[in-house]
């Protein structure tokens, strides 16, 4: 399911009922969300050398590669050359649960940060998102305004999933 929700300085939502269109930067009902801690201008993000096991089985050597400071992979697990390292965040994930079925959830969905210093398309060479939804098997590859614009969607998606659970909750209570 799509959504889309505007922008303050895009055109209106084809598809979201003005009462849950952003006003202000807020949906109603929904307090305002913190927003994450930058560091100062003057503070670049930070990386650091790490050991780097790469080559072929036997004969791997240890090099030492810059490693943002959010990449959590330990880089001594070999790899077959410097071309198939790669940068990756924790991730961060929400299961999607289904009534008929206690034990395994219905699929995932997952994002993180991540780099492929060596990729062929040059916009993977840089940090970007890595969103992933369990049930389909291409990554969607987001930028910082990309997220940003996702997470407004899903801030305007979760006010419609609870406004449908009020509705299911009284329908059910009065054909009780």
């Amino acid at each position: 399911m799509s959504i889309t929700v505007p922008s303050p300085d895009k055109g209106s939502a084809t598809s979201v009922p003005a009462s849950f269109r952003p006003s202000g930067g807020l949906l109603p009902g929904v307090p305002a969300q913190p927003s994450p801690v930058e560091p100062p201008a003057a503070v670049p993000p930070r990386s650091r050398l790490v050991p780097a096991k790469v080559g072929p089985a036997g004969r791997a050597q240890v090099v030492h590669v810059d490693c943002p400071d959010w990449c959590v992979i330990d880089h001594m697990e070999r790899v077959g050359s410097l071309d198939d390292l790669m940068h990756w965040s924790d991730f961060d994930i929400v299961q999607i649960l289904t009534l008929t079925d206690d034990d395994t959830a219905h699929s995932e969905l997952m994002v993180n940060v991540s780099q492929d210093p060596t990729a062929s398309d040059p916009r993977l060479r840089t940090a970007h998102m890595t969103l992933n939804n369990s049930g389909n098997a291409m990554d969607a590859y987001l930028t910082p305004d990309m997220a940003e614009e996702l997470a407004d969607d899903l801030i305007a998606f979760a006010a419609q999933l609870r406004h449908k659970a009020r509705q299911v909750r009284l329908y059910n209570q009065a054909q009780a």
